[in-house]
C-alpha cells in the first residue's frame, strides 16, 4: 500500500458552488493508517468568505468552546474588506473612502495609519501613530506639473520625488511610455525613522548632503530595459531576442576600456525555457527537458572539458522532486561510508516533505572559518525527518549524520505561532505570547538576541548583545516607501570604539563598508541568464591583492548558489544545503574569499544574524518558518508562518508572500533594486492600506502605447500587475494513464458572438484591442466584459472561450442572445497555426471560474490553470481529480460537468491576444447545451 493509497481529496460545496469544506487525508508511512483533516469556510449571503478554520482548530470547535477560527473579516456592502482577525496577524481594521482608497488602518498593536490625497486621488502623504506615540509623517509624495517639473523630461503627472523611511528617491526623467530612466537615491543622516515635515526646504536638512546616488537607464519601444548606468558609473548592457527575452549581456566597468561578456548565446525552446547558454568565463550550461511534462531533467555544465556540475532529476507524477543527483562529483569514500553523490526525498500523501537523505560534511566545525583547512573528501551521509502538525508546523526534526541533533518545536494552542524547545523543556503557552507581538511579530530570535518592529511590520533591528549602560550591538534596516531594504548598519562595541558595517543597496549596485577593517566595496550585480554575476571592486585595498572579482554564480533548480566560479574558471566556493536552506557543506580554497560569499539558498543574501532576506520577510532556515506573518495573508493558506507548504524541493518564494512552483530554465529575475530587468519602482505608498481604485481609462493609457494583439505575453503580465500578484496558477498534468482514457474526447474551444447576419469580421480580438481601434468605448458593456474586467481581473487583454467536449457544452446566461460561434479543434494543429500563427505551439492559456462573480471575490483562493493549450487537456482533467478508471466510463456531458465543477460552474477559457476565424457557424438553440443547477 503506497503513500497516496486512498487519499483522496474532497471539496463540499454549498447550492451556490461555494467550496464551504474540503477533506483531505494524511498518511505519512506507507502501509500506515490515514489521518482524516478538514479545512472549514462560513460564508455571507453575498459568498464572501467570512470565517475560516485549518483541521487543528476545526477539530477543537466541538471540545472547545474557546477555539477560534484561523481568519474572520468583515465587508462594505461593496465588498471591500474592513475588518480581519487572524490567530496569527492579529486585527486590521481598514476605512476606504469612496473610491475605495485607504484613508485609514488600525492593526492590533494600537498603530493608526491614514493617507491624504490630492484631487487626482494621488497619495500625498503617510502619517503613522504608534501606540502612545506622537504621529508623524512618514512619507510624502511629489508629482510633477506645469510650474513643478519639467515637461521635457516627461514629468507632467509622473511621481517626481517620493520622501520614505529610508530618504529620498528623485525621479528625474522618464521615458514616453512612462518607464523611469534617471533616479537619485539620498539617504537621512539618521538610520532612524523619519518625521518629514511639509516644507520641502526642512526635508533637505534631514538628508545627507550632495547629489545621492544616481542612477540611469535606456529603455527601448516596448519598455524592455538595453542599457543600465549604476551609481558607481558601471555599465551593463543586455541584447534581446525578437520576443523580448534576453539573448545576451555585458558589463564595462568604470575606467575600463573593454566590455566583459557575462553571457550569451542563449537559446530557448518552445516553451520559453532555456536550453543553453554561454558564460562570460567559458561555462556552458546545457539543460535538458522532459517531451511530456516540460520537467527539468538535466543540468550540465562544463569548462574547458571539465564537469563542475551536471544535476539529474527525478520527479513523483505530480512534479515532487523525488531525487538529486550531481553526476560531476564521483563516489566518496570516508569513516567507513560509501558516500554517493545523491539526495532523496520522501513526501506525505499531503506533498509534504517528511524524510531527506543525502551528504553534508564530516567534520563538526564546518565553516567559512574553516573553509581554507578543509578536506573535500570528508564528507558523511545524512538523514532528516521531520514531523508536523495538522496545521503544518513543524514539530521536531531529527538528524543523523556526522554529528548527530535534533529540533523540537511547540506551537500555542489557538495559533500557529511558535518557540523551540529549550534544554530539553517546551514552552508554556505564557512564554509563547509574550515571545511576539499583537501583529505576530517574532521578539526574540534566540536566547538574548531581541528584534524590533516598525510600526509598518517590517523587522527594524537585531539586538545581539544588550548592554545596560552604553550602546548595544545590533543590526538596523532601512526600507523605502515600496518595503524594499534599501540600507543595513551593524554596530559593534569594543572597548571605547563603535565599528560599523553598512551596505547600502541600490539598482544593480551594493555599497559596503566596514570602518573595522577600513573597508570600502562595490558589489556590481548583473544579469547572468541562468545565474547572476557578482563584480568585487575595491576602492580600499582588496584583502587578497586581486581586485575586480568576477562571481559567476552556478545554481540548481531553486536558485540556490552553489558554486561560484571566477573570470578563470577557479571555484571559489562550493555549497551544499539542506532542504530547508540550512548549509550542508562549505568549502573553498581561501577562506576571505568565502567569507563574501552573501547570496546563497534559494538566490538570497543571508546576514549576519543567520536569516536571510526575501524582501518582503525574513526567513529562519533553522526552524524552517518565517520570523513574522505573510503580508500577502492568507494567499498560501491558513498558516501565516509555514515555509512553501512544506515542500522546499518543488516550490520557492521569490519575495516572503507567495510561493511559486520552481520556474526551471527561466531566466534569473532579482528584485528592481539589484537588477537591470526594472528600472521603475513600483510605487506602493502603504502596503497595508489599499491605493484608490484605479479606473479603465487609467489602465488603457498607461498600456496603450506598448500593447499590441499579437504579443501573447504582455495580457499576462497586465494581469498580474493589475491584480498585484494574487493570482495564483496550477499546472499539474493528468498522468498518460487518464490521457489515454479520454482518446475518444475531443476537447474543442467555442467563442459566442451575436450578429443579425453572418458576423462580417474574421478575427477575434481582445477587448483592450478593440478600444484601442475605436471599436469600443470605455464603460461600454455590450458584449461579455464591463469595466471590472479592466480594473479587477485585468484580463482585457484575453480572447474568452467555452470548453467543448464531442460537441457537448454548457450553458451561460450571456448565450440566450448569441447567434453564431467559432470552434478550434484542440487536437488540429493546422487549424490552429492558421488562428494562432507559426508560433502556436507556444501559445498559453489560463483557465478559471467567472472571476466577477461575488463567491470569487478573494482572486488568491480562486482555483486557476495556465499552460501551453497543446496541455489544455491534461490540465484541465488534473484539475478535475477524476481517477483513470472514472475518466474512462463517463460521457462527454459528464465528464464536462466534472470539469466545469471543479471551477465553481463557471468555466472560462482565456487566451491572449487576437485569434482568426476560418468559419462562423450558426447557433443551434439546442443542441448540446444544458444549463447546470445552480
Amino acid at each position: 500500500m503506497g503513500m497516496d493509497y486512498r487519499t483522496p481529496r474532497l471539496i463540499a460545496v454549498d447550492s451556490r458552488s461555494r467550496p464551504v469544506r474540503s477533506v483531505e487525508y494524511c498518511r505519512s508511512l506507507e502501509n500506515g493508517p490515514t489521518q482524516r483533516r478538514i479545512n472549514r469556510s462560513l460564508f455571507d449571503l453575498a459568498g464572501r468568505a467570512v470565517k475560516q478554520w485549518d483541521p487543528r482548530l476545526w477539530a477543537m470547535q466541538d471540545r472547545d468552546e474557546l477555539a477560534p477560527s484561523n481568519l474572520s473579516a468583515i465587508y462594505s456592502l461593496s465588498g471591500v474588506t474592513l475588518r480581519t482577525d487572524s490567530v496569527d496577524a492579529g486585527r486590521q481594521t481598514d476605512l476606504p473612502g469612496l473610491a475605495e482608497e485607504g484613508l485609514l488602518g488600525w492593526d492590533s498593536r494600537g498603530t493608526q495609519r491614514d493617507v491624504l490625497y490630492d484631487e487626482s486621488l494621488r497619495a500625498v502623504a503617510v502619517f503613522e501613530q504608534g501606540d502612545g506615540m506622537p504621529r508623524r509623517c512618514t512619507e510624502r509624495m511629489t508629482y510633477g506639473y506645469p510650474g513643478q517639473g519639467d515637461q521635457d523630461q516627461n514629468q507632467y503627472g509622473q511621481l517626481i520625488r517620493h520622501d520614505d523611511t529610508a530618504g529620498v528617491l528623485l525621479l528625474a526623467s522618464f521615458a514616453l511610455i512612462g518607464e523611469n530612466l534617471v533616479q537619485s537615491r539620498r539617504f537621512i543622516l539618521d538610520a532612524g525613522p523619519a518625521g518629514w515635515p511639509e516644507s520641502e526646504a526642512d526635508r533637505e536638512h534631514l538628508l545627507e548632503p550632495g547629489d545621492g546616488a544616481i542612477s540611469t537607464w535606456r529603455v527601448g519601444p516596448l519598455g524592455d530595459v538595453l542599457e543600465q548606468v549604476d551609481a558607481g558609473e558601471n555599465r551593463q548592457w543586455q541584447s534581446l531576442t525578437l520576443d523580448g527575452r534576453l539573448s545576451g549581456s555585458q558589463l564595462l566597468l568604470k575606467g575600463q576600456g573593454d566590455w566583459q561578456a557575462l553571457v550569451s548565446d542563449i537559446r530557448y525552446d518552445a516553451r520559453g525555457q532555456i536550453e543553453q547558454e554561454m558564460a562570460g568565463n567559458g561555462l556552458q550550461t546545457t539543460l535538458t527537458y522532459s517531451p511530456e511534462d516540460g520537467r527539468l531533467r538535466e543540468r550540465y555544465a562544463v569548462r574547458a572539458g571539465k564537469v563542475l556540475q551536471h544535476l539529474r532529476y527525478d520527479y513523483d507524477p505530480v512534479g515532487n522532486v523525488l531525487s538529486i543527483e550531481d553526476l560531476a562529483l564521483s563516489v566518496r569514500y570516508f569513516a567507513n561510508q560509501r558516500i554517493d553523490p545523491v539526495n532523496r526525498f520522501v513526501y506525505d500523501s499531503l506533498y509534504q516533505l517528511i524524510e531527506a537523505a543525502g551528504w553534508e560534511a564530516g567534520t563538526n566545525h564546518q565553516g567559512p572559518d574553516s573553509v581554507g583547512r578543509n578536506d573535500p573528501a570528508a564528507v558523511s551521509n545524512y538523514r532528516q525527518t521531520y514531523h508536523y502538525d495538522e496545521a503544518g508546523n513543524l514539530l521536531e526534526l531529527t538528524h543523523v549524520g556526522a554529528q548527530n541533533h535534533g529540533r523540537e518545536i511547540k506551537a500555542a494552542r489557538y495559533s500557529n505561532r511558535c518557540l523551540p524547545y529549550r534544554n530539553g523543556v517546551p514552552p508554556t503557552e505564557d512564554e509563547i505570547a509574550v515571545a511576539f507581538d499583537a501583529r505576530g511579530n517574532c521578539l526574540e530570535l534566540e536566547a538574548g538576541r531581541f528584534l524590533v518592529w516598525d510600526l509598518r511590520n517590517q523587522l527594524s533591528s537585531v539586538t545581539s548583545i544588550e548592554r545596560d549602560s552604553g550602546l548595544d550591538d545590533s543590526e538596523v534596516y532601512a526600507y523605502d516607501g515600496d518595503g524594499q531594504r534599501v540600507r543595513k548598519l551593524r554596530t559593534l562595541q569594543t572597548g571605547t570604539r563603535t565599528l560599523t558595517a553598512e551596505v547600502r543597496y541600490l539598482p544593480g549596485l551594493e555599497l559596503r563598508a566596514d570602518s573595522g577593517t577600513g573597508e570600502v566595496l562595490q558589489v556590481i550585480i548583473a544579469q547572468g541568464g541562468l545565474g547572476s554575476v557578482r563584480v568585487q571592486h575595491w576602492e580600499s585595498t582588496s584583502p587578497t591583492g586581486e581586485n575586480d572579482l568576477y562571481r559567476y554564480s552556478v545554481t540548481d533548480h531553486l536558485g540556490s548558489v552553489g558554486l561560484e566560479l571566477a573570470q578563470d574558471g577557479r571555484i571559489i566556493s562550493q555549497e551544499h544545503f539542506y532542504p530547508f536552506g540550512e548549509t550542508a557543506y562549505l568549502a573553498g580554497d581561501d577562506a576571505i574569499e568565502v567569507g563574501y560569499k552573501t547570496v546563497r539558498y534559494s538566490g538570497k543574501e543571508r546576514d549576519a544574524t543567520g536569516l536571510y532576506y526575501y524582501g518582503f520577510r525574513y526567513y529562519i532556515p533553522w526552524l524552517q518558518r518565517w520570523m513574522n506573518p505573510d503580508p500577502a495573508e492568507a494567499v498560501d493558506g491558513l498558516n501565516l508562518y509555514a515555509m512553501v507548504g512544506n515542500n522546499p524541493l518543488t516550490f520557492v518564494d521569490m519575495d516572503g508572500r507567495v510561493k511559486v512552483e520552481a520556474e526551471i530554465g527561466a531566466e534569473t529575475k532579482t528584485d528592481e533594486k539589484t537588477s537591470i530587468i526594472s528600472a521603475t519602482p513600483a510605487f506602493r505608498p502603504l502596503r497595508f492600506i489599499s491605493e484608490p481604485k484605479p479606473t479603465a481609462k487609467g489602465i488603457f493609457d498607461r498600456y496603450m502605447a506598448k500593447y499590441s494583439d499579437k504579443d501573447r505575453q504582455l495580457p499576462f503580465t497586465m494581469m498580474e500587475e493589475i491584480t498585484a500578484g494574487r493570482l495564483n496558477f496550477i499546472t499539474t498534468k493528468a498522468a498518460s494513464n487518464v490521457l489515454a482514457k479520454t482518446e475518444d474526447k475531443r476537447f474543442k474551444l467555442r467563442h459566442y458572438t451575436q450578429s443579425s447576419g453572418v458576423p462580417p469580421f474574421n478575427e477575434i480580438t481582445s477587448n483592450f484591442a478593440l478600444v484601442q481601434q475605436g471599436v469600443k468605448k470605455l464603460g461600454d458593456k455590450s458584449g461579455n466584459t464591463n469595466e471590472k474586467d479592466w480594473t479587477q481581473a485585468g484580463n482585457m487583454g484575453f480572447t474568452f472561450f467555452l470548453l467543448v467536449i464531442n460537441d457537448q457544452v454548457n450553458d451561460r446566461a450571456f448565450l440566450a442572445s448569441a447567434t453564431h460561434y467559432a470552434e478550434y479543434d484542440l487536437e488540429d494543429e493546422k487549424a490552429l497555426e492558421d488562428a494562432l500563427g507559426a508560433d502556436f505551439r507556444s501559445v498559453e492559456f489560463f483557465a478559471s471560474p467567472d472571476v466577477l462573480a461575488p463567491a470569487h471575490s478573494k482572486l488568491e483562493t480562486v482555483p486557476m490553470v495556465r499552460g501551453h493549450l497543446k496541455d489544455l487537456k491534461a490540465m484541465l482533467l488534473a484539475k478535475s481529480a477524476v481517477p483513470a478508471v472514472q475518466v474512462g466510463r463517463m460521457d462527454p456531458r459528464a465528464l464536462l460537468d466534472k470539469i466545469d465543477t471543479a471551477f465553481g460552474g463557471s468555466l472560462e477559457i482565456k487566451i491572449p491576444g487576437s485569434i482568426k476565424v476560418k468559419t462562423w457557424h450558426t447557433k443551434n438553440t439546442t443542441s448540446g447545451h444544458r444549463r447546470l443547477a445552480a
